[in-house]
């Protein structure tokens, strides 16, 4: 069921990409089932426990013993080859658009690399914000929270002026330890908290009426 809270009260929005701009699911599975198939990994687990984390942090689970930097591009160059799978999150291009219109700064905070994020933001033609967080910019990604806090420094907001837009248990809990609050998208994070501020499926007529405060949390 969704919920719905009034953003009027944010200086500033960070969004993760996979699972809440961009249904990235298809292009994922195929990128990695090989390289599962290869290690004898059960892709299923790798999909679950990888969702919401750098290839970074799960090679290093799984295979640790592994060249982790060969690994890590062999992947990124696997979802590269598999971008055309990727598709928009309803009505997040619209959404996207009238923040812009309400010059609401937003930011990217994705654990994919800057340059899959950049294709995959440009297959679903939705617009590129100024300031973009990958898995290289920081020294630890996510559930920690250096992902939110970059972006929020980028935007020159604290994160407590932030709301984060999530999919995955991993982000939500790397955004609440940041301090901002949350917007979970979606049906993967079950995760209870006070600074979950609303549940959305997608962002089907969650446009104008709530970025003008016609309807609070």
């Amino acid at each position: 069921m969704e919920s719905y809270c009034n953003l009027s009260k944010y200086k500033g929005a960070i969004f993760d990409m996979d699972g809440t701009l961009v249904d990235s699911d298809t292009a994922i599975a195929k990128a990695i089932a090989p390289w599962c198939k290869m290690h004898q990994l059960d892709i299923e687990q790798v999909l679950i426990d990888g969702r919401g984390v750098r290839f970074e942090d799960y090679v290093k689970q799984y295979l640790p013993h592994l060249d982790l930097h060969q690994e890590v591009k062999h992947l990124e160059g696997a979802e590269a080859a598999f971008a055309k799978y990727v598709e928009e999150i309803t009505g997040a291009q619209a959404f996207l658009t009238h923040l812009q219109q309400l010059n609401l700064p937003w930011a990217l905070a994705t654990s994919a690399d800057r340059d899959n994020a950049l294709k995959r933001m440009q297959t679903c033609h939705l617009p590129i914000p100024t300031h973009l967080i990958g898995a290289e910019d920081v020294q630890q990604g996510k559930p920690d929270p250096e992902p939110f806090t970059a972006a929020a420094n980028k935007l020159g907001l604290p994160c407590r002026e932030c709301v984060v837009f999530e999919d995955s248990d991993a982000g939500v809990q790397g955004a609440l330890s940041a301090g901002c609050d949350v917007v979970v998208v979606g049906r993967f994070c079950q995760l209870s908290h006070p600074n979950i501020v609303a549940r959305i499926n997608d962002y089907t007529n969650w446009n104008a009426r709530l970025l003008l405060g016609r309807q609070a949390c």
